[in-house]
């Protein structure tokens, strides 16, 4: 049988890669064909670099605490096309827990990421919105990139700590012009507007350190810098699919470079040419650490699912947890779900454990597999 294995990374336990690579090493009875997944979030650099044959570019930037760090970010020569990841420059696992608190994150490290890929001649700029630990609208990005965003006063604000209540006036006389001649790709799988019960602050603040009684204000600021921005630029961009992802990073790239939405596993497989990769298959495997309702609105497990219905392969979900009820979904070509924990656990130890298991998992599909294709 012809696999095709595009399983989304464990989050804190295996990386795609891994996971496809424990795929194709355990069911050594078939052929399979690994195709690295990521949604935006980390391990999309390294999802894009192996559809497209790129390489790691390193350098020192400033992380998501305000603190000078290594960071890497993806760049395919031959197409001119830069990948860069916030979970890397602004990421949740970056962050200092004893400061844990979006005050003290920012999101400058991506803009100097951003600069560091024009540098490099970048003409299309694909930027990853999963995993951040910011919520400041992209302020943090677009002062690294010459924007100045000024108080009441016309004093000049700083990226941290960041406080978005403040901005009254954006000043755009410093942008780094070259921004203006790059096409502008979001990779996301948060479709969230900017504003709003569903917007930024309200559904990631509380993720990212938000306390429930700072909302209402956090929220307010959010307004306050989204205002300014709309009325310097002349733009509304806080409704837009995405505008809320990344803490609001996406607000800012449709605002300042008028960039285009879309999801990321779409987005790789288009670039990947993985449509391609499916038509010569007999099945595809994929999953996630846990596959839940939030799952069906778009990631990884299912979008594979739906692509594999195009052409017409079934689709088999390995993860870490399954919530209840969802053991098949036909209508969305999800033939079975299959949790990799074979006995009582906890999250740590699983996580820990996570190679282990899902290669036992993959043993006993296997017999599966075996039987039915003696049959």
């Amino acid at each position: 049988m012809r696999i095709l294995t595009a399983i989304d990374s464990f989050k804190g336990s295996m990386t795609s890669l891994e996971a496809n690579r424990i795929v194709k090493d355990t069911l050594t009875e078939h052929d399979v064909i690994s195709f690295t997944v990521a949604d935006g979030g980390e391990g999309t650099v390294q999802a894009f670099l192996e559809a497209e044959d790129g390489e790691y570019i390193q350098r020192t930037i400033t992380n998501v605490n305000g603190k000078k760090m290594l960071a890497t970010w993806g760049w395919m020569k031959e197409s001119h096309t830069a990948v860069i990841e916030v979970a890397e420059a602004a990421g949740i696992i970056q962050a200092d827990k004893d400061t844990f608190h979006p005050r003290h994150h920012t999101s400058f490290g991506v803009g100097e990421q951003i600069s560091q890929a024009l540098d490099y001649g970048a003409t299309t700029i694909i930027l990853g919105l999963g995993g951040s630990a910011t919520v400041d609208g992209g302020m943090g990005m677009m002062m690294a990139l010459g924007v100045k965003f000024l108080d009441e006063c016309n004093q000049l604000l700083h990226a941290l700590p960041a406080d978005l209540s403040r901005v009254k006036k954006v000043d755009m006389s410093g942008l780094d012009s070259r921004v203006k001649h790059v096409k502008w790709l979001i990779a996301s799988d948060v479709t969230n507007p900017l504003l709003g019960s569903n917007g930024a602050t309200y559904v990631f603040g509380p993720q990212k350190g938000f306390l429930k009684e700072e909302l209402a204000e956090r929220e307010q600021a959010m307004m306050q810098f989204s205002r300014a921005v709309e009325e310097t630029l002349h733009v509304s961009c806080t409704e837009m699919p995405g505008a809320g992802a990344a803490g609001g990073i996406g607000f800012s790239c449709y605002s300042f470079f008028g960039a285009t939405f879309q999801s990321g596993l779409d987005l790789l497989s288009e670039r990947g040419k993985l449509k391609e990769k499916l038509r010569d298959v007999d099945l595809v495997i994929t999953g996630e650490g846990k596959f839940d309702r939030q799952s069906l609105a778009g990631k990884v497990p299912i979008g594979m699912s739906r692509l594999a219905k195009e052409v017409g392969v079934p689709t088999v979900v390995f993860a870490g947890k399954v919530e209840q009820g969802l053991t098949e979904l036909k209508e969305e070509n999800i033939h079975v779900t299959l949790p990799i924990v074979n006995e009582p656990m906890t999250l740590d130890l699983a996580m820990a454990e996570g190679p282990r298991l899902l290669k036992e998992a993959l043993e006993r599909f296997q017999q599966i597999l075996t039987l039915t294709v003696k049959k």
